[in-house]
C-alpha cells in the first residue's frame, strides 16, 4: 500500500478553502493557485485528464499529489 505524500492534506485543505464548491479546477484557477501563468502551468502540471466543454479539468487529488514533494 503506498503512503501519502508530504503536505498532502495540507494542500487539500487549501485547495478546498479556496475552493470549497469545486471538485475539479480548470488551468485558470490551478494557476491562481499556484500563482504562476497558464503558461507556466502546461510545462510542470499534467492537466488534461478530465474534458469537459474544451476544457481541461484537474480533480483537487490529483493536484495535490503532483506538487506535494
Amino acid at each position: 500500500m503506498s503512503r501519502e505524500k508530504a503536505g498532502y492534506r495540507d494542500t487539500i485543505a487549501q485547495l478546498n478553502e479556496m475552493f470549497p464548491d469545486k471538485g475539479c479546477l480548470s488551468k485558470p484557477e490551478t494557476a491562481k493557485f499556484l500563482g504562476v501563468h497558464r503558461n507556466t502551468l502546461d510545462r510542470y502540471v499534467k492537466t488534461g485528464k478530465i474534458r469537459f466543454n474544451d476544457l481541461s479539468l484537474i480533480s483537487k487529488a490529483d493536484l495535490a499529489r503532483q506538487i506535494c514533494t
